[in-house]
């Protein structure tokens, strides 16, 4: 067993304008887990998460998620599954920050993520 405690680890920034910051919870073999803060007005443009189908998890306020021409508002309590090459982009519409748990498997994506530089 691993016990996950959000803001124990190290907490980078997306190498985009307005972008999210992200903590990785946990990198396993099959399994992964980040922990994403969205900043008010604040978003990630379109991306994929490569061989990694994720779900994502709407802890608190409010995000826009966008795939083709489907564009769903999700509010706490709010998950999505995105196949794995599913194009999307994500906002946040509210002057709060939206956070998020997201949730990959294979872990692939994680990688991604430890590659952003810390945030400040």
């Amino acid at each position: 067993m691993r016990v996950l405690r959000a803001g124990s680890g190290v907490l980078r920034a997306a190498p985009v304008e307005g972008g999210p910051k992200a903590e990785v919870l946990a990198a396993g073999e099959n399994l992964s887990m980040a922990r994403v803060v969205l900043p008010p007005g604040g978003g990630m443009p379109e991306h994929d998460h490569g061989e990694s189908e994720a779900l994502v998890v709407v802890r608190s306020g409010r995000v826009v998620l966008r795939s083709g021409e489907r564009e769903e508002e999700l509010e706490a309590g709010a998950a999505a599954l995105l196949g794995v090459g599913e194009r999307v982009a994500l906002t946040n519409p509210s002057s709060e920050e939206a956070h998020l748990l997201a949730v990959f498997s294979p872990p692939g994506f994680v990688r991604n993520l430890e590659g952003w530089p810390e945030a400040r």
